[in-house]
């Protein structure tokens, strides 16, 4: 009897214990239970400077790959970069982000719920190490969308409305461009244009005309052909001869000679602005020229004298009667002079005794 009775009790006894421990374990597990997963599984932090988280709520989810790997830390402002988000992420997927890495927040379905998706960034990069900041970005809303489509409705509204008006005017008005629309003399003026262009091609093609012959006939090109050949054995005797025009390229006797008559002629010309010399003196004394000036004023008053029958020349050429006089006898004393050298003993008579 009392061995059954202490069984009794020992199972009782035996039964609290494990509820006891039982109870312990989940009061613990409940209590602990994060600080077990990050026991377990540890996380680091990093930071992401944005302008605008669009609504991001501390908890969200953090993608890399399209896997949960993380969450939302904290979400603070910051006066240099605006908005800081802090991101908690397990540190097994630290190996897979660079320096260059990128966050983005995006939505999710259609309830509009957020979450970030972390781009890893390139391979290149250093690697992004534990609490480093790095660049994010946060996608365009469908509001955004729809103040953009609005805005972009206005101006082609606003340029339809344009458009009708000048649509308006050109068919009111009388101007050029309504003359186009109506006139038919543009159109007609083109197409006689494009005949007379086919005409012209016509030619060019048959032969006509210097364009058609210098498009048809080979004779151009090849006294062209000839004339550069000609050019280049002309050019070859330049350089291999020793003829004149050798010489005047490669003598420099010449250029000496020229740059000595240089010299020359600048000494001559300090010479002639000298104003000792006598070709010096005509350029720089205008005395000569006085003096040519008062002669031929002199000139000009006899001149004028004479003219008016003044004086004894003046006598002779306005007088005939006595020109006419003096001439004959001139011709007198000529007859009488030939009439001596013949016949000088007529006029003189010599006589010793």
């Amino acid at each position: 009897m009392f061995d059954l009775k202490k069984q009794i009790r020992w199972a009782q006894i035996t039964s609290g214990l494990i509820i006891t421990v039982a109870l312990v374990v989940l009061f613990l597990g409940v209590f602990f239970a994060g600080s077990i997963e990050r026991i377990i599984n540890p996380k680091i932090r990093i930071n992401a400077m944005m302008s605008d988280v669009k609504g991001l709520k501390r908890g969200a989810p953090v993608w890399i790959y399209g896997i949960e790997e993380g969450s939302v830390e904290d979400i603070s402002l910051d006066p240099q970069h605006g908005t800081v988000v802090t991101l908690s992420i397990y540190k097994k997927v630290l190996g897979f982000l660079k320096k260059d890495a990128t966050v983005t927040v995006l939505t999710m379905g259609l309830l509009g719920d957020k979450y970030v998706e972390l781009s890893p960034g390139t391979p290149n990069a250093a690697p992004l190490a534990e609490g480093d900041m790095v660049r994010g970005t946060a996608q365009i809303d469908l509001k955004d969308v729809m103040e953009t489509g609005g805005q972009s409705i206005k101006k082609v509204t606003e340029f339809i409305d344009k458009l009708g008006s000048l649509v308006e005017k050109v068919d009111t008005s009388k101007g050029t461009i309504s003359r186009l629309l109506d006139d038919p003399a543009l159109y007609d003026n083109l197409k006689e244009s494009s005949r007379n262009l086919a005409a012209i091609t016509s030619n060019i093609r048959n032969g006509k005309g210097t364009v058609g012959l210098l498009m048809t006939d080979p004779s151009l090109y090849e006294r062209l052909s000839a004339s550069s050949k000609s050019l280049e054995g002309f050019s070859r005797k330049l350089e291999t001869g020793s003829g004149t025009l050798n010489k005047l390229l490669e003598d420099d006797q010449l250029y000496s000679r020229l740059l000595g008559a240089a010299s020359s002629a600048d000494e001559v010309g300090k010479k002639l602005n000298s104003p000792s010399g006598t070709i010096g003196r005509l350029i720089a004394d205008p005395s000569l020229y006085d003096n040519l000036d008062a002669a031929s004023k002199r000139l000009s008053s006899v001149l004028e004298k004479i003219e008016k029958g003044e004086g004894a020349a003046g006598v002779l050429v306005g007088d005939g009667e006595t020109a006419s006089d003096l001439k004959e006898t001139v011709k007198e004393l000529r007859l009488l002079t030939e009439d001596i050298r013949k016949e000088p003993t007529k006029y003189f008579k010599f006589s010793l005794f």
